[in-house]
């Protein structure tokens, strides 16, 4: 989301206090006029470029596989659920974020009143943590799921709304408050106006930016590591008592007894494996977009004196939108019932009688629907 905290521009109570306008990754020098700030034109052309590529891409995947989702009569099972809620919030990002900078680069000032200023920014955040936290939940699910099957498979049968998803939208809602009371339409210079981010104090936007890396990046990539040690450690343990019962079934003690795996063990343990290399996959590209951007987020911020406009900066702060991209066509090559329906649907044939003849994922998460 290389525009979440985008022209973050920070009026400070006095002169001696630095601005930043994350638009163009720039940082204005101590009292310099912000109407007086040169913009690289080849560059802006570069980011309206980049953006709408992004947008297309964005919409077209997530929108596809949003539609094969619901098309199917089983996207209630837990894979299709998270997938589902994945590629809602990757719209979100895609029409409330990569759009709205999109119009805001082509036209070089923020173009609504201070009510649209207001909720363009939350939105833009709404759809960095959702994005971000139902990658979380999806993980920590998986984690429930193959650690705990007994109690996943309990709550499963009693509850119909997953409380990983819910959790991870009432958290994205409630954290991205903050935007709505940080950013107002201000008055930038005489007559011009500008969506900006005011901190009163010197320190605000260090300690925004540095809360917004851990809220958003960091903590759910620690969150996601451990599940994942877990859920390998958890399937490697299984594996091996599976390959030890059938060696001598009657020679294991009790305890391991009955850890040993059924006679499904085996195509369940395959396709949870698939599962979580899916996860661990999403979870990777994740990182690969989201670590540049924050880290160009975190040197412009403490950084007193940071590269003006450069032109990697800005590159790699459009990068972490490229995540919303990929999430959509991951899924579809680890999924073994939406690849062909989407396939049916690029090419624009009937698809109905193939609902009943194509596999299900639901094999492939033997976990709960909270």
């Amino acid at each position: 989301m290389a525009e979440t905290l985008a022209n973050m521009s920070v009026s400070m109570v006095t002169d001696s206090h630095p601005s930043v306008d994350w638009s163009v990754v720039s940082v204005t020098p101590a009292g310099a006029n912000v109407t007086e700030r040169e913009r690289d034109a080849l560059l802006a052309v570069a980011e309206v470029v980049v953006l709408a590529v992004i947008l297309v891409m964005a919409l077209l995947g997530n929108g596809l596989v949003l539609v094969v989702l619901l098309r199917r009569r089983r996207h209630h099972n837990p894979l299709h659920q998270f997938m589902l809620n994945l590629c809602v919030a990757d719209l979100v990002v895609a029409l409330f974020q990569v759009l709205p900078q999109l119009v805001w680069d082509a036209k070089g000032r923020f173009p609504g009143p201070d009510f649209l200023c207001r909720l363009v920014k939350y939105l833009q955040v709404l759809g960095m943590f959702a994005s971000s936290y139902m990658i979380v939940a999806m993980t920590v699910d998986r984690h429930y799921a193959i650690c705990c099957p007994l109690e996943a498979h309990r709550s499963g049968a009693t509850q119909r709304w997953n409380t990983f998803i819910l959790l991870a939208w009432g958290l994205s809602l409630l954290l991205s408050l903050p935007q709505v009371f940080i950013f107002s339409r201000s008055e930038v210079a005489p007559g011009v106006y500008e969506c900006w981010g005011n901190f009163a104090e010197s320190w605000g936007l260090k300690a925004y930016v540095t809360w917004m890396t851990l809220a958003v990046f960091i903590l759910p990539v620690l969150i996601i590591t451990v599940c994942q040690v877990r859920i390998f450690k958890e399937i490697h343990n299984n594996l091996y008592l599976k390959s030890e019962r059938r060696l001598t079934p009657t020679s294991l003690p009790p305890s391991r007894r009955d850890r040993a795996p059924s006679a499904r063990g085996g195509e369940v343990s395959a396709a949870m494996s698939k599962t979580v290399r899916m996860t661990l996959v999403i979870v990777l590209v994740y990182s690969l977009c989201w670590a540049p951007f924050f880290s160009v987020q975190l040197w412009a911020a403490w950084d007193p004196d940071p590269p003006q406009n450069g032109a990697v900066f800005t590159l790699l702060m459009l990068l972490a939108s490229l995540n919303s991209c990929t999430n959509p066509w991951i899924y579809s090559a680890f999924s073994s019932s939406v690849s062909p329906e989407l396939r049916l649907l690029l090419l624009c044939r009937a698809h109905t009688q193939r609902r009943s003849s194509l596999p299900n994922d639901s094999t492939a998460t033997h976990t709960s629907n909270y």
